[in-house]
């Protein structure tokens, strides 16, 4: 009698498991390259963003870009005409990511795809979002919050100290003072494990706590007292 061809039940199921214990393995070991991909990626889009505001600053006497409202109002955020810090720095801190506006109106960024983490659950602005930045009004360039994954310190000037952080993954929700300085203030874009911190020298670092390893800062979501009018701490918010 003539064996037929083919495989029996018991082979194809042994198949099928042995096939996917090779796909989770695969998995299991793909997964972290592909993290390092995506932090790596965030990484260029902080310092891209860094790199604009630091040349915005050099065309604007060392000021970064004033906060826009939602009538499109320009709000300088670091000082009065008087030269005294703003007593409504708190009402402004809420806008933070409207500053991005002066970037793309003025040529400085030139897509709104650097804004958003490939870690975070954030996604790149969608047809409603003016296609003409120059022709478009500041408030109509202010990024929405799932539009965004970044964030800064609106109090600082580019003659701030060299390891002053500027720019990094937006803060997460529950930032706690009770926290500071430790992983469980990291950022939600990269699952708390860390966050890209950009620095006023120009260089982008990887931290795995919310007190970065350069500059004196002990907090980067928290900011010291009186962070508002130092040069070496800064507090980065949404």
């Amino acid at each position: 009698m003539n064996k037929e061809n083919g495989l029996t039940l018991i082979e194809l199921l042994v198949l099928v498991v042995v096939v996917g214990l090779l796909c989770a393995v695969v998995f299991v070991h793909l997964r972290p390259a592909q993290e390092a991909a995506r932090r790596s990626s965030c990484m260029c889009n902080c310092r891209q963003i860094g790199l604009a505001m630091i040349q915005y600053a050099g065309d604007h006497d060392d000021a970064f870009m004033p906060l826009v409202s939602a009538d499109g109002t320009t709000l300088r955020v670091v000082y009065t005409e008087d030269g005294l810090p703003r007593a409504d720095l708190s009402a402004l801190r809420a806008t933070a990511r409207s500053g991005f506006a002066h970037l793309l109106k003025e040529g400085y960024l030139t897509t709104t795809k650097v804004f958003v983490c490939p870690s975070s659950h954030d996604r790149v602005t969608d047809d409603t979002f003016p296609s003409s930045y120059k022709d478009a009004t500041l408030d109509e360039l202010i990024p929405k919050e799932q539009n965004c994954s970044y964030g800064w310190d609106p109090t600082k000037k580019h003659s701030a100290d060299a390891t002053c952080a500027i720019v990094a993954d937006k803060p997460s929700e529950d930032v706690s003072p009770a926290n500071k300085g430790t992983a469980k203030n990291n950022s939600d874009n990269h699952n708390k494990e860390g966050q890209n911190v950009f620095y006023n020298d120009g260089h982008t670092k990887w931290t795995t706590t919310s007190a970065p390893d350069s500059g004196d800062d002990p907090d980067i979501y928290l900011g010291d007292a009186g962070y508002e009018t130092s040069n070496t701490d800064a507090k980065i918010i949404r």
